[in-house]
């Protein structure tokens, strides 16, 4: 039996460990959820990109067959996660770490491809991956497997509390070199997240925080483009054509649409005013072509696919399973979060993309293979058993 105490959830009495209930089944709203989401960013990802994948590649479906790719691909990798005995799920979580981190540093081999000024894909045959949106899902379930495994113990900051930070500096430090200052702030909130949930003193967490932040400063401030990006955030209008391009035609588009939109394929954004309009802008499309109403219906699928990741992750009785139930509700939920105020400019611009609506075919295969997890994990009790 698990009580909640002011370190740490700590096991008293019989030790549990989780086990398959014969009657589970998958969570079906949480299908439910990502099918609408997926069809819906198919949808969106065709009209906002087919002008410009037919003038590009000869082939206005050339995005769509991408996503659909990495939807394809990421649904094998659930399917490992859940149909695969769950205890080596858990014992291949370090293996996966490493295996992330070396091809992290595969980018800037002759594997390496670059695009848009930054150097964060690897190129195998047909297959063009980044291995960063990996690192996010990585750091998740290595860090729960640390702090389960550390259960009780974070009292003891230089022992136990360091060596559990050490695992986000190397993927935060490769991640830098790429040039992928949002990764690297999701990287440090995800570390944050699932310490407080494992039981962090609070006086540590803030020093943490103050920590990484310094270290995010210190990142803005050595990088001009960075210092441009925060700027033009300010004040887009003082460099409506240049910095702060992007942010006035969104909201430019976001204004057209109004309350039910111009309609799709209709809109103007993606005819080459607005770049990334698949992509990290797809809101934006939304906004234009299907109004508040289409904003409202995207932001709300987002909202239910946090909140029921959340649930599953609560109702779980294992440490293991709840911090990374949580750690992929709060990365769900962060770059929908970071990408709704980049496009609503409220945050300065940054490429995360909206999980399962933007095109990204490396993070629907993250996304997906996030989704299998929790369907495994929605599939499982605590069961009072012996050691």
């Amino acid at each position: 039996m698990s009580t909640l105490t002011g370190d740490a959830l700590t096991e008293t009495t019989v030790p549990r460990t989780e086990v398959e209930s014969p009657e589970a089944s998958w969570d079906w709203p949480l299908l439910g959820i990502v099918a609408a989401l997926g069809g819906f960013g198919l949808l969106m990802i065709l009209s906002a990109s087919s002008l410009d994948a037919d003038a590009t590649y000869g082939n206005a479906m050339h995005f769509v067959t991408r996503q659909l790719g990495g939807l394809a691909g990421g649904g094998i990798l659930a399917l490992c996660a859940i149909f695969l005995p769950w205890r080596y799920v858990r014992k291949g979580v370090y293996p996966l770490y490493f295996a992330t981190l070396l091809l992290l540093l595969l980018v800037v081999s002759p594997l390496g491809h670059s695009a848009k000024g930054a150097t964060r894909w690897i190129v195998l045959g047909p297959i063009n991956f980044q291995p960063s949106e990996l690192a996010k899902l990585v750091l998740v379930l290595a860090l729960s497997h640390y702090l389960a495994c550390n259960q009780g113990r974070l009292k003891d900051i230089v022992g136990v509390v360091a060596p559990g930070v050490g695992l986000v500096v190397p993927l935060a430090i490769a991640v830098i070199f790429q040039r992928d200052f949002g990764t690297t702030v999701i990287l440090f909130g995800l570390t944050g997240v699932l310490f407080v949930v494992a039981g962090l003193q609070w006086r540590w967490v803030f020093a943490m925080a103050g920590v990484a932040f310094s270290a995010l400063v210190g990142l803005v401030i050595v990088e001009p483009y960075r210092l441009k990006r925060i700027s033009s955030f300010l004040d887009p209008f003082a460099d409506p054509d240049g910095a702060g391009y992007q942010v006035v035609q969104g909201w430019i588009a976001l204004a057209t649409g109004g309350f039910s939109g111009t309609g799709l394929a209709s809109g103007v954004a993606q005819r080459g005013f607005l770049p990334e309009a698949h992509n990290d802008f797809i809101l934006a499309v939304i906004g234009e072509e299907l109004g508040a109403v289409g904003w409202c219906v995207a932001i709300g699928l987002i909202i239910a696919l946090v909140w029921r990741a959340t649930l599953i992750a609560v109702r779980a009785r294992e440490l293991f399973s709840i911090l990374v139930g949580l750690g992929i509700a709060a990365l769900f939920g962060a770059q929908a979060l970071i990408n709704i105020g980049v496009v609503g400019g409220v945050l300065p611009a940054k490429g995360l993309v909206l999980p399962f609506l933007s095109y990204g075919a490396s993070a629907a295969v993250v996304d997906m293979f996030a989704l299998g997890i929790l369907l495994r994990l929605s599939m499982r009790r605590a069961d009072a058993t012996e050691a």
